[in-house]
């Protein structure tokens, strides 16, 4: 209800007025009286009725000093960001790079190892190629052990002593020679196998072969074909010259074929070669004829020819 009733004039639109409209003015009206009622004057000075602008003031002049260091922090944050960044793309792309260093690297050695390995390969197959030439130039030398089928010759001296009758180093010889020529790829006398540096001498009254001593009956094997080495053999002029001493001097002898014959390796010692060194040729120059001296002739060495015919004018003797 209003505090007081309206004038005559204003009574009307008072009354004509709508509750509604009437009750939000009274409503309205009484705020604006009470907050008047509140302000009344002080003595407080004017400085103090201004103090809240000056703290929102502070506040503000705080709030732009800590956008200011917050936006310079993050200037600086971001350039350092920036400059992680590019250092960590820099490490990035050098380590690409070292990547790239590595694969070109890595190629490199794989097409080296590729040829290095085809070069072993190849070095390989001619080693092997070599051990088998060498292994079988060692059977055809004598200096490596051989084993397959052959014939064995078994000749002895004279049961009766007849002169003439006992085998010499001639006789051996021409056997050997007969077998190569039938066709033999390894002969052997007494076990002693034959090489290009073998031969057999007389010693006294012992035969001897690569320095060592044979004795009768003397077995004289050959690797080579059973089926032909034997006639071929006897087809040869020293098989018919070997029969022929046999059968004129009575001297046992046998010809007979071997399934598996082996024969042993030369000595090693086959293989050395000996010379005279700068010392020994010294001392033999020092111990040569004086210029006074005549100096004497030579002994002339027997060939296989001379020994040949000395042993058949012996036998015809």
């Amino acid at each position: 209800m209003p505090d007081r009733i309206p004038d005559s004039e204003d009574l009307r639109a008072y009354v004509t007025k709508p509750l509604l409209d009437r009750i939000t003015d009274q409503s309205i009206d009484s705020d604006y009286r009470a907050a008047a009622e509140r302000r009344e004057p002080t003595d407080e000075p004017m400085t103090r009725r201004r103090r809240p602008g000056l703290r929102a003031m502070i506040v503000v002049g705080l709030f732009a000093l800590l956008a200011t260091t917050a936006a310079v922090q993050t200037s600086r944050n971001e350039d350092v960001r920036q400059t992680s960044r590019q250092v960590l793309i820099d490490r990035i792309e050098q380590r690409q790079d070292r990547i790239a260093d590595l694969h070109q690297e890595i190629a490199e050695l794989r097409e080296d190892n590729q040829s290095r390995e085809a070069a072993l390969n190849a070095l390989g197959s001619r080693a092997e190629s070599a051990s088998s030439k060498a292994a079988a130039t060692a059977e055809e030398t004598g200096f490596a052990p051989v084993t397959g089928e052959g014939i064995r010759i078994t000749i002895d001296n004279a049961p009766d002593g007849v002169e003439g009758g006992t085998v010499r180093d001639y006789d051996l010889a021409v056997i050997v020679n007969g077998l190569w020529q039938a066709g033999a790829t390894a002969v052997s006398v007494d076990g002693q196998r034959v090489t290009p540096r073998s031969g057999v001498i007389t010693s006294g009254a012992t035969l001897r072969m690569n320095d060592v001593s044979l004795s009768p009956p003397y077995e004289v094997s050959a690797i080579g074909d059973t089926r032909t080495l034997a006639a071929r053999f006897a087809e040869t002029v020293s098989g018919a010259m070997i029969h022929a001493t046999t059968q004129d001097y009575g001297m046992p002898y046998q010809v007979e074929n071997i399934d598996r014959l082996t024969l042993p390796a030369a000595p090693a010692a086959l293989l050395e070669l000996t010379h005279l060194g700068a010392n020994e040729r010294d001392e033999g120059a020092k111990g040569s004829a004086k210029p006074d001296e005549k100096p004497s002739k030579k002994p002339s060495k027997n060939t296989d020819e001379d020994k040949q015919e000395n042993t058949e004018g012996d036998r015809e003797e």
